[in-house]
């Protein structure tokens, strides 16, 4: 049986991604998402070549900045300095990926 996604998340599911959080050049990343088998946020440790199509989004969900809060992994803040370093950092990663493409 074929299935496309990951093991953890459906095709096309929105996963939020946290700063860098070891020295590894985003190999590994740390997300938050919806799993296919439950309808409970997840947080994990993932393959950053799973997740296509990076933007920027605010999140406004009470539950998803409580599970970023809690979390044991540092997060993005509402600051122009971090925003403007995932504006870079989302340019890198998407012009890497189209040129190994």
């Amino acid at each position: 049986e074929i299935k496309f996604g990951t093991k953890q998340f459906r095709p096309g599911a929105k996963v939020y991604l946290a700063t860098a959080n070891w020295g590894d050049g985003y190999e590994n990343i740390v997300v938050i998402g919806c799993p296919r088998k439950t309808r409970h946020f997840i947080e994990i440790i993932m393959r950053s070549e799973y997740v296509e199509n990076l933007r920027i989004q605010k999140v406004y969900a009470p539950f998803l900045l409580h599970m970023m809060e809690k979390s044991q992994y540092e997060w993005w803040d509402d600051s122009d300095r971090d925003h403007d370093h995932i504006l870079s950092l989302i340019d890198s990663i998407n012009s890497h990926r189209s040129k190994n493409e």
